[in-house]
């Protein structure tokens, strides 16, 4: 009983260990956005700077947002320290189960409590309306991404000549792209019995270009949607792989150009997305039939643990929204201050707290050494897949814009608290 104790209070400490790490690195990120701002907004007081631009509003209190978002600081940073700290190698046991809490979990907390500041009728309007881009998303990542990996791998010959790359690795890299990054992957890994090295791929392959995507597509959608709004949310929604990475893009618009509500419907967009994952396991289980031994899908599946098709969290998020709309509704709730209050603070919690924390700890978990040894091959094919997947969103997110179905967001939309 002494021994089984101590264990449960060793890895308590791992856990608090890893979180208050994360915890740290978020706290930095926010003094360094502060900070930015600050000498921001002084020097256009001072005159050395050219005036805000309607790209760059200034925000109520007068204040310049920094040119350098939270949630991209956060994850510089805690890559920064992991690789500093640990010179490139994996996080201890020690950091490595706090961490992995912070961004697993921690994500989750923070995109459920995202539910308190969105109604039911807002969830409904965006999802409806993004529907045809979804799908069209969702179908070329699905579809394209698998035609691609054949034809490089005609190109490179087999799995030795092109750095590991196989038919399982396009399969994970269609599902990954075109769903929902490292949940997809992992939910269509055993199903299909992938092996570590090819799940690794694929892995690697998300988090390069989700990445990519998280830092630099909200410049894009700017260009691509100058009134920003849902079309520029819908596109980072579609467009970025990752559900983390998509929450960093989204905050990362919101807090460069003061736009609430894009960062709403990229959350929404997200996890309207992810619903795709029922249909995608299915569909490449059975395509891939072929490539996969006799009684490996059965083993595969009893060595790994098979996620949910429907996350705990998107629940989470609908109920949230659920219960904002309900109170919203009722006119003694939605009259008392303390509603108004509780709302916001639930709000402010998920997007300065947790998913800045969420952030950092994907940053921290980011390790050069995962990618020793992995040939070129399978970083084209999830460049290709990350262009086309890309481009369809753009497109069609454009479309929708110039058919009118967004124009009822600029002009009933209203910024919430």
């Amino acid at each position: 009983r002494v021994r089984v104790r101590v264990r449960v209070r060793g890895a308590r400490g791992m856990r608090a260990r890893g979180v208050a790490a994360a915890t740290a690195v978020a706290i930095a990120a926010h003094g360094g956005v502060d900070a930015m701002s600050r000498a921001r907004t002084g020097l256009a007081r001072d005159g050395t700077t050219t005036r805000t631009s309607a790209s760059h509003p200034r925000r109520e209190s007068g204040v310049l947002p920094s040119p350098v978002p939270v949630a991209p600081l956060a994850v510089f940073l805690g890559a920064t320290v992991a690789y500093v700290g640990f010179r490139g190698r994996a996080l201890p046991e020690s950091y490595a189960r706090g961490v992995k809490l912070a961004a697993g979990d921690g994500l989750k907390v923070g995109v459920a409590l995202l539910g308190a500041k969105l109604s039911l009728s807002e969830i409904g309007d965006v999802a409806t309306k993004a529907a045809p881009a979804i799908a069209a998303t969702v179908s070329t990542g699905l579809l394209a991404t698998p035609m691609i990996n054949r034809a490089v791998m005609a190109r490179f010959g087999g799995a030795a000549q092109s750095g590991g790359l196989t038919a399982k690795v396009g399969g994970l890299l269609a599902a990954g792209s075109g769903i929902c990054g490292v949940t997809a992957i992992g939910a269509l890994a055993p199903a299909i019995a992938a092996s570590q090295r090819e799940v690794s791929l694929a892995v690697a392959n998300v988090v390069a270009y989700g990445t990519f995507g998280m830092m630099t597509y909200p410049y894009l959608a700017k260009w691509l949607f100058p009134d920003g709004g849902a079309p520029a949310g819908g596109f980072l929604g579609l467009s970025v792989h990752d559900t983390s990475q998509v929450v960093g893009a989204g905050m990362s618009f919101r807090d460069m150009y003061d736009d609430e509500e894009a960062f709403k419907a990229a959350t929404v967009t997200k996890l309207t997305r992810n619903l795709g994952l029922a249909i995608a396991i299915p569909y490449l289980a059975m395509k891939l039939r072929d490539v996969v031994p006799a009684g490996a899908v059965a083993a595969g599946a009893a060595a790994a643990k098979q996620p949910p098709l429907v996350p705990g969290f998107l629940i989470a998020f609908v109920a949230m929204a659920a219960l904002r709309s309900l109170g919203d509704a009722t006119e003694a709730i939605r009259t008392d201050e303390r509603w108004r209050k509780g709302t916001k603070f639930i709000g402010e919690a998920a997007s300065q707290v947790f998913l800045p924390t969420a952030m950092a700890a994907v940053g921290l978990s980011t390790s050069a050494a995962s990618l020793r040894g992995v040939g070129a091959a399978p970083f084209i094919v999830g460049a290709c897949a990350a262009c086309s997947v890309g481009a369809v969103a753009a497109c069609t997110t454009k479309a929708l814009e110039r058919a009118g179905a967004f124009d009822t967001d600029k002009h009933s939309a209203t910024k919430s608290d």
